[in-house]
């Protein structure tokens, strides 16, 4: 799909979209208290973004004795069903689409191949002229109880696909971090969801000071009686970055009090000089006319990288993003698709290894990039037409649909002009 945007301000009120990361883990939490009491949730949680349904997809397969688990392009669904799905059964197939059968497994690969699992590594399969999708890997044998250690710099992922298996394995087991942990906050929100079903988690630290989860055997899910989706932080930086550069935006349903580390966007954008105004009735105002440059550390916040360096390419001053070097390995090379995309649209940026450089101008050009397959490059992209001259047209915009399909249909109902072509 191709869309065209007209240069426009932003400017009206919106509910904020809900929030996948959250939504993962209440899905597969409630599946693990169902599957423990045999009874069924009256609350169903809509499939609001490709990566959800491929997550709702899966887990119901851990009701099949061999289950066939397609992620689909949801490196979440991955990485989390790895280790859930093999502390239940004794073998399961794991298969995916685009990117995804090759981004990284390890060390998770290993850590499970110390405690019972083996893994086959799979082979491309469809048929030609027909969407192909490749069978990652096939893996028998029963996730064990034990001693696990991880980095934690790798992928935040890896440690909450174990801290929601563990609990169920037949022992207990320690999971020691080897680095300083990042994207901190996605782990957080894990802890959230599992003391919300009742796993207990004991958290300590190394004698070398990093994190140590002690988790015991043979826990029980048990399902709260509600569990209400957060809103999405991440989604939302988007709207808030459309009103700091000159429009006026404000979203619904955002908790100021969520382990979302993705909130920081408020106050990084209120520091760059947006003006921002928080109601009591948890919605949040963004207003701005003239930002000033910022220099960031994003290794607890890689998913704002994207947005951020929108906003950045349109500050006074030269602005730095700082150990974003992760992103190399998301839905795209994100350091160097957020490079190629504002590089088309004029921004003067420089792809640093480990992070962005960017020189804010009073305006981009315009023109035509590439969505490169990945949801954030297209929205981030949208973000930065507000500060175009001329028109901004995206190829491949379909890739909202991972995570948020209905982007512009809100981008629209703010007043902006986005037409397919």
């Amino acid at each position: 799909m191709k869309i065209q945007i007209i240069p426009g301000k932003l400017r009206g009120s919106l509910q904020a979209p809900p929030s996948k990361s959250h939504a993962h883990r209440v899905l597969i939490a409630r599946k693990l208290a169902q599957l423990q009491s045999a009874s069924a949730s009256s609350d169903d949680i809509p499939s609001f973004s490709q990566d959800i349904e491929a997550t709702k997809n899966c887990l119901v397969q851990l009701d099949k004795p061999k289950p066939f688990l397609d992620c689909k392009e949801s490196g979440s669904t991955l990485r989390f069903m790895l280790p859930v799905a093999m502390v239940l059964k004794e073998e399961a197939v794991f298969i995916g689409t685009g990117k995804l059968p090759s981004r990284p497994i390890s060390p998770l690969k290993e850590e499970m191949e110390l405690h019972g699992c083996r893994f086959t590594m799979g082979r491309e399969a469809g048929s030609p002229g027909v969407s192909r999708y490749k069978e990652i890997c096939t893996v028998r044998g029963t996730l064990q109880p034990g001693h696990y250690r991880l980095p934690g710099n790798i992928s935040s992922q890896f440690i909450t696909g174990l801290l929601m298996a563990l609990p169920l394995a037949d022992g207990d087991s320690t999971l020691e971090l080897t680095t300083k942990l990042e994207s901190a906050g996605y782990v957080d929100l894990t802890l959230d969801v599992l003391r919300d079903f009742g796993i207990d988690i004991d958290i300590s630290a190394s004698p070398a000071g990093y994190t140590v989860y002690g988790i015991k055997g043979r826990q029980r899910y048990t399902e709260p009686d509600s569990t209400l989706i957060q809103c999405d932080w991440s989604n939302a930086a988007f709207w808030l970055a459309c009103g700091a550069l000159g429009g006026d935006v404000t979203l619904t349903g955002l908790e100021l009090a969520s382990s979302q580390r993705d909130k920081e966007i408020a106050d990084i954008l209120a520091a760059m000089g947006a003006e921002l105004s928080f109601g009591t009735d948890s919605s949040i105002r963004c207003r701005g006319e003239h930002l000033t440059a910022a220099e960031i550390d994003v290794s607890q916040i890689p998913d704002l990288v994207p947005v951020l360096a929108a906003v950045m390419s349109l500050a006074d001053g030269t602005s730095m993003i700082k150990n974003a070097q992760r992103l190399r390995i998301k839905e795209s090379d994100r350091l160097f698709t957020v490079f190629d995309f504002l590089s088309k649209l004029g921004a003067d940026i420089t792809d640093g290894g480990t992070g962005l450089s960017l020189t804010g101008r009073p305006a981009l050009d315009g023109g035509t990039v590439y969505g490169h397959n990945d949801h954030r490059i297209v929205m981030a992209a949208a973000v930065a037409s507000c500060g175009c001259l001329a028109p901004v047209t995206i190829e491949g915009a379909e890739a909202v649909n991972k995570s948020y399909p209905e982007f512009f249909k809100d981008f629209a109902a703010l007043g902006g002009e986005a037409y397919e072509v």
